[in-house]
């Protein structure tokens, strides 16, 4: 991933960014910035704040948010920044940490989705087995697993980018060449193909079995059908996530593999100018993924969008209709349902 971090100083810039690109790419990457951050912190807020939150695959939500919002701080805004001044101002060590973390954050996101994926292929593949090994406790061991195993992998990032005399933040590799090809097409791998093929496996055997449970029809019992369909609605809500993961990353992984094996600086055949207005759409797409989620899990999920309303009205509640409710609360306070039914009114 450190190849996309050059983008950030105009690698392939004939000259620097001028105009309306100059001001239009901050504004952009700025408000990517900030509907991502504030989304996925409440949906942080949601899960930790929240008893009946703390599930399975919330612990898996939990854990893409903070790589989403990890990607939005460490590296969305130095870009802004960057597009602003043209060269890296922000010294040596947010150099490699930007470099790094982007790397770490979209491996932990790949293992992530792919260990939601298995989740859910376990869960409804293998039900009956799963009831006494899915716990919330379980989860977050491999949450902090992927993330180990992710700062590690991508060490090469930290070690290896540096900031040059005329503030380029670029990488700089033993034996450039090979080794830069080496670790792009291992990263294109690790990061995108290979969690791909075991998300698409765990989905097709997926499908297969729900395919079966609802043709067999030997199982009409209420409860059993209620459960089927929660399973469903949360499998459809992580299969919208991996897609829209595929999706957004595709573009700046293609073009990244793309550009270590056939683009040269010094290819003067080439119109650097377009490639790198390719590169930086690509980025901001890449980006973006990390504020979408948030929109996915409120028109998903019931128990999602339910949280969002409550704290939306009350963000919105101005301080008149709050001293009325208080004042309409007090004088009927007698007739006011008895607690255990109001807590599960609300």
């Amino acid at each position: 991933m450190m190849a996309e971090l050059e983008v950030l100083n105009c690698t392939y810039c004939e000259e620097p960014q001028q105009g309306a690109q100059r001001v239009i790419l901050p504004i952009i990457m700025v408000l990517i910035a900030a509907v991502g951050i504030t989304g996925n912190s409440l949906v942080l807020f949601i899960i930790l704040g929240h008893r009946d939150m703390r599930t399975v695959t919330n612990s898996f939500v939990a854990s893409l948010a903070l790589t989403d919002i990890a990607i939005l701080v460490i590296c969305v805004i130095p870009t802004a920044v960057v597009y602003v001044t043209n060269t890296w101002k922000l010294g040596e060590f947010l150099c490699r940490a930007a470099s790094y973390t982007q790397a770490v954050t979209v491996q932990a996101t790949c293992f992530t989705l792919t260990a939601m994926t298995v989740d859910r292929y376990y869960l409804i593949v293998h039900a009956v087995r799963s009831r006494n090994t899915r716990t919330v406790t379980k989860a977050v061991i491999i949450n902090v697993f992927i993330w180990i195993v992710s700062s590690l992998i991508h060490l090469a990032s930290f070690i290896y980018v540096h900031l040059t005399e005329d503030g380029t933040c670029k990488s700089d590799f033993p034996n450039a060449q090979v080794s830069d090809k080496v670790y792009g097409l291992f990263s294109f791998l690790g990061m995108y193909i290979v969690p791909l093929i075991c998300i698409m496996f765990c989905y097709t055997q997926i499908l297969i079995q729900i395919w079966r449970k609802t043709s067999g029809g030997t199982e009409s019992a209420q409860a059993h059908t209620r459960a089927l369909r929660r399973k469903r609605k949360i499998t459809r809500m992580v299969f919208i996530v991996v897609v829209l993961f595929a999706f957004c990353w595709a573009p700046i992984q293609i073009f990244t593999v793309w550009s270590r094996f056939s683009l040269s600086d010094s290819d003067e055949s080439k119109d650097l100018t377009v490639v790198q207005n390719l590169k930086v759409s690509f980025v901001c797409i890449a980006y973006a993924n990390s504020c979408v989620n948030p929109f996915v899990y409120a028109f998903t999920t019931t128990s999602f969008r339910k949280y969002f309303r409550k704290m939306f009205a009350t963000c919105c509640r101005s301080p008149y209709k709050e001293r009325t409710s208080i004042s309409i609360s007090m004088t009927t306070k007698t007739e006011r349902l008895p607690p255990g039914e109001e807590d599960s009114s609300i």
